[in-house]
C-alpha cells in the first residue's frame, strides 16, 4: 500500500531533488503558491520550505534516503508520519486558489524587519511609512542615534 511520506530536502537543491525523485518514478508534490510581492510583481513560494510529499510503500523507504538532494525522511522516534489523499488534496486546493487569488503579504507601520543583505545585513529596523510601491522608510539606529533611511523593499526580511 502506498502513503504520502515527509522527507526534508536541500533548499538550494529543489530542481535537482524533483529531478532526481522523478528519474526514480517517485510520486511526489512539493506545493507552490502565487505570491504578490511588495513591487506588484507575481512571484512563486514553496509552501513548506524544505519538506516534500513523496507517495510510496514503506518499503522503498531506503531509495528515498538515498536519493540525491533527499537529506531524511521525517520521523518520530521509529513512527513515520503519513498524510491521507485529503491532506495532498487539501494544499492542491490551497495552491489552485493562491494561482486565482495571488496571496500579499500584510506589512504594516511599527512592524519590525531585517536588513537582509549590504553592510546593514542582520540589522533590526522598525517601519515608519511606504513612499512608494518598491522602497519603504525604517527606522534605523547606529551608534545610539536613530535615522529615517529610506531603502528598497528587496532588502528587507519580514
Amino acid at each position: 500500500m502506498k502513503y504520502w511520506l515527509v522527507a526534508t530536502y536541500k533548499i538550494n537543491e529543489t530542481e535537482r531533488t524533483e529531478s532526481n525523485l522523478s528519474n526514480q518514478n517517485f510520486d511526489y508534490y512539493l506545493p507552490k503558491i502565487k505570491v504578490k510581492k511588495l513591487n506588484s510583481n507575481l512571484g512563486e513560494e514553496v509552501l513548506f520550505p524544505g519538506y516534500i510529499f513523496i507517495n510510496t510503500r514503506l518499503e522503498n523507504l531506503s531509495l528515498i534516503k538515498h536519493t540525491k538532494g533527499i537529506k531524511k525522511v521525517v520521523k518520530f522516534g521509529k513512527i513515520i508520519p503519513r498524510l491521507t489523499n485529503d491532506d495532498i488534496k487539501t494544499m492542491q486546493s490551497i495552491e489552485k486558489l493562491s494561482r486565482a487569488k495571488p496571496l500579499t503579504p500584510k506589512i504594516n507601520i511599527g512592524q519590525e524587519a531585517v536588513f537582509s543583505d549590504g553592510p546593514f545585513k542582520g540589522t533590526l529596523v522598525k517601519i515608519c511609512s511606504f513612499p512608494s510601491k518598491d522602497r519603504i522608510e525604517v527606522l534605523l539606529t547606529i551608534l545610539g542615534s536613530s535615522r529615517r533611511v529610506n531603502i528598497l523593499n528587496k532588502d528587507l526580511l519580514f
